[in-house]
């Protein structure tokens, strides 16, 4: 069985599992149709179990062979889990790995656009069943020697403008976060701000990795699977000593925001968050918007798109270029400015 995850928002859990129940029983006549033929497709040959192969099931695969393997080698393992035990386990879980083919997932991908989920949600699904099937493949299980979602593409998901704070809300939701309950937010929410880094990587951070003589702090563990070496500001130093004093000289091995019933890391901190983004007026605002926010901030002061990169940890420059807009602005303020600046000289020039 799978282990409990936690998840954001868990006080819907009951209404979307009633919700999900209903879409799988769709789904489950939705494929009941297409391989009595009255969906009026044509089907693509199924690829049978190799000579003496046994037929395994999907969820006997994910529960025993992929999962484990995915705890062991990814950080994503948790969020995986969720998707596969809410959408996909549903869909295929009682599926033998050969009697999934291409129109079964066209059959989910339909019905969650039905639903109305996001093609960024429905991308996610089939990236995850294309990989446990790639898996399935690659150790050559259930007679699969292609994968049945190979010829199925992602949807198109045009980029979005990232959402930034400006200071006034900076303002206001730094007054209701030191208003909270919660005794780290107030330095974990901030910090996030000053450093633009992910909110595991914060909430992850030890004291052995911060040298406060350097000005550094090092992640050893980021999403690339690399570590990076972050400068510190003085404003994020600052609240490093002002956690110091509050943790009580913690050890070298000890974490920097530790929730205090516990001593460690904090799973979540998502409904304290929730409650303070609202009370400050901003729902729409999310914690990784704080990482766009400081993506923002320094490409508004004059830093270049690599200068983010680099801030930022992206391995590849095309991430950052959602921040080409930012820079575009702040060339065209420069054009402005030259522009007077030279009429202004015409005009003295003409006078005289």
């Amino acid at each position: 069985m799978f282990e409990r995850v936690a998840e954001p928002e868990s006080g819907r859990r009951q209404e979307r599992c009633e919700q999900l129940t209903r879409d799988n029983e769709k789904l489950r006549r939705m494929i009941s149709e297409l391989v009595l033929g009255k969906l009026g497709a044509e089907r693509d040959p199924e690829p049978a179990p190799s000579i003496g192969s046994e037929a395994v099931i999907y969820r006997d695969f994910v529960q025993s062979r992929y999962m484990p393997f995915a705890r062991a080698t990814k950080k994503s393992a948790h969020w995986e889990e969720i998707i596969l035990r809410c959408h996909l386990l549903p869909a295929f879980g009682d599926l033998a790995l050969h009697e999934i083919d291409r129109h079964k997932i066209m059959a989910l991908v339909q019905l969650k656009k039905e639903k109305a989920y996001s093609s960024g949600s429905i991308n996610r699904m089939l990236s995850i069943l294309k990989v446990t099937l790639n898996k399935a493949v690659d150790w050559e299980l259930g007679g699969l020697t292609l994968s049945p979602a190979r010829a199925v593409r992602l949807l198109s998901d045009p980029p979005k403008l990232e959402r930034t704070l400006s200071p006034d809300e900076a303002l206001r939701l730094m007054r209701e976060i030191r208003a909270s309950g919660n005794s780290m937010l107030r330095f974990i929410i901030p910090f996030l701000l000053f450093t633009g880094t992910r909110k595991r990587e914060a909430l992850d951070a030890r004291w052995r990795d911060v040298d406060f003589q350097q000005r550094l702090w090092t992640i050893p563990v980021t999403k690339s699977g690399k570590p990076r070496v972050t400068p510190l500001s003085e404003e994020a130093l600052q609240i490093l000593r002002e956690t110091h004093k509050i943790t009580g000289k913690p050890g070298l091995q000890d974490w920097i925001f530790p929730n205090p019933d516990t001593q460690r890391p904090y799973v979540t901190i998502f409904h304290t968050w929730n409650r303070c983004r609202r009370a400050a007026g901003l729902a729409d605002v999310r914690i990784h918007d704080l990482r766009h926010s400081f993506a923002s901030a320094l490409v508004n002061r004059g830093m270049t798109i690599y200068d983010v990169k680099e801030a930022l940890g992206h391995a590849n420059i095309t991430t950052t270029q959602r921040y080409a807009h930012l820079s575009r602005d702040r060339l065209r303020e420069a054009v402005r400015q030259a522009g007077s600046h030279y009429s202004e000289l015409m005009t003295r020039k003409t006078d005289e």
